[in-house]
């Protein structure tokens, strides 16, 4: 079975290609980078702009197998996001009140029984913790298990409707006409989790913080479960942008910079380094390197305060003993780890998508998966393998996207297949 997975970024679409052997493994077949356009702060603003760029990963994907675009899965993120725990309670009928899958169905779809904020839908709904005759359970398998009333603490994750409604103007502007999303969404933080965090490090305690162009992202894990997910509305490209104002230069100019000669701790830097730069009028002028640097250092203190913020508002600030692991494109720079360790009061180290679980069909590869940027991608890939090693069908009630009525996807994937 071939799988994709399609991460929408605010600067890239990402792609992973991979097969998943009878065996269970998962050997990733190709990787794909190319600009996106249209989305701003993980969300699509403008559908016309990004279905260009999604058109041709999908048809560089259908050149190299179109049987590759039978099982897709894209990551939906956002700053119009909102985490709750929900509490709900269901009777176990049975006259010997043996916990069965239905009655683990029955509390999930009870807990999504709440009323959210107009414009709100939930996406996710991930049990928790289960108390079976208000006794909690030592971990999440039920099944089995006997008692007359079954509860859970279940996560919520829900998004605002634009999200959705943006995606499918996407589909209209492809097909002409309306159709609905049926496909695999996952929460792109809860990937980027699946593919970065080990299992001892949710089970210690640890907050994962993706810092992408437009968003940094944060889920926090504790004995195994997690405890908050957050999007923040600020990424790396808010430090472009700071530059480019400081610096008196093109955001061009100012992403170059920011690459070739940035770094997060200007305490590190010579003051003696100069940058040659060409400012807004043309005019080309030496700056300190030092001077780049500091300006970098506040966005990135910046950042990690408001992580930090989250910390404290749960109770959790210098309190994770696994740490702080972080990734994302934001990360390759220079300082940063050491800055996370000064804001947080945590040990920090870069996180990488999972090698253990994702073979390559070749070195090449290899060096392509091995890559923060595509901590998320993998993490969608992974999760997917999990829904379908757990039974395959995608269902509100155990934490995945509720079907709709139509499937553009299909539709878009046979208009890729039947094209020259």
């Amino acid at each position: 079975m071939y799988l994709t997975a399609v991460d929408l970024g605010s600067s890239q679409i990402k792609a992973v290609v991979a097969e998943l052997k009878k065996d269970g493994s998962l050997v990733v077949l190709k990787t794909i980078k190319r600009n996106s356009a249209g989305i701003k702060k993980g969300e699509i603003i403008y559908p016309e702009e990004t279905v260009k760029g999604l058109f041709d990963v999908l048809g560089e994907i259908k050149h190299f197998d179109k049987k590759c675009l039978k099982n897709i899965v894209f990551g939906i993120s956002g700053t119009k996001t909102r985490f709750n725990i929900s509490r709900a309670a269901v009777s176990i009928p049975r006259p010997d009140f043996e916990i069965l899958q239905e009655d683990i169905d029955r509390v999930i779809r009870e807990s999504m029984a709440v009323n959210l904020p107009a414009g709100w839908q939930i996406v996710h709904s991930l049990p928790r913790e289960f108390i079976i005759d208000d006794i909690e359970v030592d971990g999440m398998d039920v099944i089995g298990l006997s008692g007359r009333k079954l509860e859970a603490n279940v996560v919520l994750i829900s998004v605002f409707s634009s999200i959705y409604k943006n995606f499918l103007k996407v589909a209209n502007l492809v097909f002409g006409k309306k159709g609905d999303f049926d496909g695999s969404l996952i929460f792109s933080p809860l990937a980027a989790a699946r593919s970065v965090l080990s299992r001892h490090q949710k089970d210690l305690g640890a907050v994962l913080i993706d810092i992408g162009l437009g968003t940094t992202s944060l889920t926090v894990w504790q004995d195994g479960r997690i405890l908050t997910a957050r999007v923040l509305p600020v990424g790396s490209g808010n430090i472009t942008n700071d530059l480019a104002i400081g610096l008196r230069c093109s955001l061009t100019a100012a992403e170059e910079i920011k690459i070739s000669s940035g770094a997060a701790l200007a305490r590190e830097v010579s003051s003696k380094d100069k940058v040659t730069i060409e400012s807004g009028g043309g005019k080309i002028i030496e700056v300190s390197r030092k001077y780049i640097c500091e300006i970098i250092e506040v966005r990135v203190r910046e950042i990690f305060a408001m992580v930090n913020e989250e910390l404290r508002n749960m109770g959790r600030s210098a309190k994770l003993p696994a740490g702080a692991i972080i990734t994302g494109g934001g990360a390759k720079m220079d300082g940063v780890l050491d800055l996370a360790r000064q804001e947080l009061k945590l040990s920090a180290q870069i996180g990488l998508p999972s090698s253990e679980e994702l073979e390559t069909s070749g070195p090449i590869i290899g060096d392509q998966i091995d890559d923060i940027e595509m901590a998320v991608a993998c993490g969608l890939l992974l999760t997917k393998v999990d829904l379908l090693k757990k039974g395959g069908a995608i269902k509100n009630a155990s934490g995945r996207l509720q079907p709709l009525n139509e499937s553009w996807l299909r539709k878009f994937f046979r208009a890729l297949m039947a094209s020259d």
